[in-house]
């Protein structure tokens, strides 16, 4: 009798980890979804290679993609696309992420390193750049800049270093903006032509 619980139990727990372990892999290769492999549920922990572009669970490691690389959930590593790298959940990038037109980050994002795109890097959530974010245009309403923030128009929460581009805004400003119109919403010199300092 305990033989026939034992036995179900025994499959169930086999069948459940070997889902698990399933749902990692250390390499991806991708032409566009759903012509990749392994499929999108699964988490990358290494390389994923995009000859279009690729979209899995999470991704820890080097992302490549020729057009894109979109991430539903995590991200850890360095992202590089020839037009745009999209991720969905907590975003940590080590070194670089790099796309031909735009990275766009819906969650919680730190970047150590640069970020940089042609036209827009965009962090939706409260994020950090230790280093530089490159851009025509920084929109980054809820980021903290520790660095430089280069672009047309940048737009960050707080600023402990260099905003540079045409219109510059941040709601503290600790450092130095310059450009044509310079916006520290908290400071003394709320808006400055040319320069603008924060303490």
């Amino acid at each position: 009798m305990k033989l026939k619980i034992l036995l179900p139990l025994i499959a169930s727990i086999s069948l459940i980890t070997s889902q698990s372990f399933a749902a990692f892999t250390p390499l991806s290769v991708a032409i566009v979804p759903p012509i990749q492999f392994p499929p999108e549920d699964f988490s990358i922990t290494g390389l994923r290679l995009s000859a279009l572009w690729g979209q899995h669970r999470d991704v820890y490691g080097v992302d490549l993609g020729l057009l894109g690389n979109i991430t539903d959930q995590d991200f850890v590593g360095i992202g590089v696309s020839g037009v745009f790298n999209a991720t969905y959940g907590n975003t940590r990038i080590i070194g670089l992420q790099l796309a031909g037109m735009g990275n766009y980050n819906k969650q919680k994002t730190s970047v150590v390193g640069l970020q940089a795109a042609l036209m827009t890097n965009y962090n939706v959530a409260e994020s950090s750049v230790y280093g530089v974010q490159l851009s025509l245009a920084n929109i980054s309403a809820f980021t903290a800049i520790y660095g430089l923030q280069l672009g047309l128009y940048n737009r960050a929460k707080s600023v402990y270093g260099f905003q540079i581009g045409l219109i510059n805004v941040t709601d503290n400003l600790h450092g130095l903006q310059i450009g044509l119109v310079n916006m520290n919403n908290t400071g003394p010199f709320k808006i400055s032509p040319i320069l603008n300092v924060g303490f």
